[in-house]
């Protein structure tokens, strides 16, 4: 029985890349810096001690850290029997956004640049914006800015609910979030608005990567929050990933858990399982580990640590959800077959400790465990596509374009 999982622990990076200074990120080191501010005692409430990571430690993490700089993260213990194929990952993309990062993952690397709105206010033409006015039959917008999700709700969502105009946002990624209120817009209505902007950004051929629905309930700024019915609206990958593979040439099965399937926009994708949570997220993991049949692809995307705490700058729920993660990791570890192939990254960085709220260029980690495997330090590899080259050859299917196999 062959199958493969793959565990994306959203922005989870371990320093900045060769080419952060491009992106305005050198010096950015998501894992260095929290497991830094951890070992500082710089957190005021909610966790107290150094980052207490240690199945991730025998899985090799710490032991990478070290390898790039001389040194383990400050607090981190390493491990003196690490049970992984280990190394770091270098972006090929051009771009340092959720989609280009699991698009490399999966084979398929962005090598061309997406259409950005870099303005900080009026970040949308007034041609696009009143055409889609015009053909959604709205009667205005809000917003039209770049905005953290939190700020956007405080500072719109009261008119939005007395006008009823949804709320449009954009940040440094290529990207258009809609917000508007579950209740009293309407969640359907929501979904159904975005994918009309989805098909409009297409027929003019402008190269957006997503369009997120934002839904959110409340009755004020003070109470809004964002519920767990977002959906992405997401472009299709440019080029053949490893789950169009597996399916075509296997008759495989891919099951994607969490965005996985928004992020491909459902291309590639045989089954997709919703769930919203750390808890829920690694719970419906186990229990794929645990019932998928053979020649399947699991593709589990974590998103809290992006979105609550990577974006929102929160080092301590990062620290939280990195610990609730490990303490979880003997259970999955313990439900995989013996052929099972277990592989743990990340598709880019969110240093909770940097300047503004957008991600941050990054190396990932590559974690590779499979129980007749031993350990081997692996270094840094020039392409996340690595990792679809590593799946293909081991389900013998026919080479992927990019990447060299680990196997």
């Amino acid at each position: 029985m062959k199958r493969v999982f793959i565990l994306v622990l959203d922005s989870f990076g371990i320093g900045y890349s060769v080419d952060a200074n491009v992106f305005c990120d050198l010096g950015s080191n998501t894992f260095g810096h929290i497991s830094e501010y951890c070992y500082l005692g710089k957190a005021n409430v909610g966790r107290y001690g150094p980052l207490y990571i240690p199945n991730l430690i025998s899985l090799g993490l710490g032991h990478i850290y070290q390898k790039m700089y001389g040194q383990l993260p400050n607090g981190i213990i390493g491990s003196s029997n690490i049970i992984s194929t280990h190394g770091y990952l270098s972006e090929l993309s051009l771009s340092k956004d959720t989609t280009a990062g699991h698009w490399e993952i999966a084979g398929s690397p962005v090598l061309f640049k997406w259409d950005y709105f870099d303005n900080k206010k009026n970040s949308f033409s007034d041609l696009l914006m009143n055409y889609i006015i015009f053909k959604c039959n709205l009667s205005g917008i809000l917003g039209n800015c770049h905005a953290s999700g939190t700020d956007i709700l405080y500072n719109f969502g009261e008119l939005h609910i007395q006008t009823k105009k949804p709320i449009f946002y954009t940040s440094a990624d290529s990207v258009i979030q809609i917000a508007c209120h579950e209740e009293i817009f309407g969640l359907e209505e929501l979904y159904q608005l975005c994918e009309a902007v989805r098909s409009i950004l297409d027929q003019y051929k402008l190269n957006v990567a997503r369009v997120i629905a934002r839904p959110f309930i409340g009755e004020n700024k003070f109470n809004f929050f964002r519920t767990n019915n977002r959906k992405d609206f997401s472009k299709p990958p440019n080029g053949i990933t490893i789950m169009q593979k597996l399916i075509s040439e296997l008759n495989g099965q891919v099951i994607a858990i969490g965005k996985i399937a928004d992020i491909f926009a459902n291309v590639g994708v045989t089954k997709k399982i919703c769930a919203f949570g750390l808890k829920d997220l690694m719970n419906c993991s186990i229990n794929l580990v645990k019932t998928a049949p053979s020649n399947t692809i699991g593709f589990i995307n974590f998103v809290d640590f992006d979105s609550l705490w990577g974006h929102r700058r929160d080092f301590v729920g990062y620290a939280q959800g990195l610990e609730f993660f490990d303490n979880q990791l003997p259970r999955l570890l313990h439900s995989l077959y013996d052929d099972d192939l277990l592989i743990i990254t990340a598709d880019h960085g969110c240093d909770p400790t940097w300047v503004g709220t957008d991600h941050t260029r990054e190396y990932v980690p590559m974690l590779l465990y499979h129980k007749k495997l031993c350990n081997k330090y692996i270094g840094n590899r020039k392409t996340f596509s690595d990792i679809a080259q590593t799946v293909a050859k081991y389900f013998a299917l026919s080479s992927m374009n990019y990447g060299i196999s680990l196997l």
